[in-house]
């Protein structure tokens, strides 16, 4: 028997919840953004696609630059608000305690994880904007960190599924990557 025909709005993987933060006439503002990834090493590069209606694309555009905060999972309402009301109506300005880094972008002092980044490539497509930007800092708090080095069960990050739209929480781990497969045989 072969699989069901899934909705073509499916993705089957999960996604980072981010607030991105710019400033829009000269105001911060922040939206909420899934579709993230880290797309290069040296510089480091990370890309946001962001529908071309939202109020916050105008102000990346503008500045040249822009923010990604990764919340916890402690954040979950006023990340999930940040993402349903437009900045072209509400003021987002004070919905987060900000900090600037080295640019003229919104940080958010309390999520766990942030980085700031200027805005090196800008893709337009039918419904959507690729933004690449490369990172110019980035910021995690000492109590994030165990052994000197970045504890994800204390950053608690949430992630997000589509269909259904939902926040989630990350699991346990499974296994350590790149050497959890050095004792796989297939033969």
């Amino acid at each position: 028997m072969k699989p069901d025909i899934v909705d073509q709005e499916f993705s089957p993987y999960t996604m980072a919840s981010v607030i991105i933060g710019t400033k829009v006439e000269q105001k911060p503002n922040f939206m909420v953004c899934t579709w993230v990834s880290r797309v290069n090493r040296n510089p480091p590069m990370w890309m946001a696609s962001v529908n071309n209606k939202h109020y916050s694309l105008e102000g990346i555009k503008t500045n040249q630059s822009f923010s990604m905060n990764f919340p916890s999972t402690s954040q979950v309402k006023e990340t999930d608000y940040v993402g349903i009301t437009s900045g072209r109506k509400v003021d987002k300005s004070k919905v987060f305690e900000i900090f600037y880094g080295e640019t003229d972008v919104p940080l958010i002092k309390t999520c766990p994880f942030s980085i700031e980044l200027t805005l090196t490539h800008s893709i337009r497509m039918q419904d959507h904007t690729l933004l690449v930007g490369t990172a110019q800092n980035s910021y995690l708090g000492r109590e994030y960190y165990t052994d000197g080095l970045p504890d994800m069960s204390k950053m608690d990050l949430m992630i997000y599924t589509g269909i259904p739209a939902t926040y989630w929480s990350l699991g346990k781990i499974v296994g350590k990557a790149f050497s959890v497969g050095q004792d796989f045989n297939y033969l």
